[in-house]
């Protein structure tokens, strides 16, 4: 079973920050996830369009100038980062689920990818990339057919296999509210792995693991692996 960081280790650092990233490379995970939104052309690394939850700032992504939204705190004097700092410090070294949020955000990350790949070395087998909007990800498929793409679902998928496979997908990401084992097996019967979020206690992951999931996104994941290797 995979274990992915959740907007890197955010359980115990700042969501989305390089140093919750840095954390979870540090914890020897599978993998990180974090979302993006373009503003003023840049690719930027936050879960909400709105900065109050996780900044000391108030307002809108958009409200902001680049160089004003750089000042933010995003906590523990981090800054917001952009994909591409993300990319420099994670690039190959583990897998990178990168969640697309604004609707305007596919193309932009598929050219990102692509200077990544010449400037980093960035192997694609590395990133996959989610949405919940589904469009964005038939975009990035016909942007580049070898972007690996996990369909993000928040309800119990009557076709989200169907969805999946139609896109050509590598995985389902899904709430861990309705996973059960006929749903693992209707994925990995279509040869799709299938993804929980989120996962943080340790009796729900190892119920996970008895049903097959092929991985989880977890605030804290260096506990995630002790759980999984049997100490508490």
């Amino acid at each position: 079973m995979k274990i992915f960081a959740h907007r890197g280790a955010s359980g115990h650092y700042p969501e989305n920050t390089l140093l919750a990233f840095t954390a979870a490379l540090n914890s020897g995970c599978d993998g990180i996830e974090l979302d993006v939104f373009l503003h003023a052309g840049e690719l930027v690394v936050i879960h909400d369009r709105q900065v109050d939850r996780t900044t000391n700032g108030k307002g809108y992504l958009e409200d902001f100038s680049p160089a004003a939204l750089k000042q933010l705190d995003a906590g523990n004097g981090q800054s917001i980062p952009t994909l591409w700092q993300v990319l420099q410090l994670c690039a190959n070294r583990l897998e990178i689920n990168i969640e697309l949020k604004g609707h305007d955000t596919a193309a932009p990350v598929a050219a990102l990818l692509q200077q990544a790949q010449q400037q980093l070395g960035l192997r694609l087998d590395t990133i996959l990339l989610s949405s919940f909007h589904h469009p964005l990800l038939y975009q990035l498929k016909s942007l580049d057919p070898s972007l690996r793409l996990a369909v993000l679902i928040g309800h119990y998928p009557a076709d989200g296999v169907s969805v999946a496979t139609r896109l050509g997908a590598v995985a389902l990401n899904c709430d861990r509210g309705f996973v059960d084992a006929a749903l693992v097996q209707a994925a990995h019967q279509a040869k799709l792995k299938l993804y929980v979020y989120t996962v943080n206690q340790r009796r729900e992951l190892l119920a996970l693991r008895d049903i097959d999931v092929d991985g989880v996104f977890c605030n804290y994941p260096k506990e995630a692996l002790q759980w999984l290797d049997g100490h508490s």
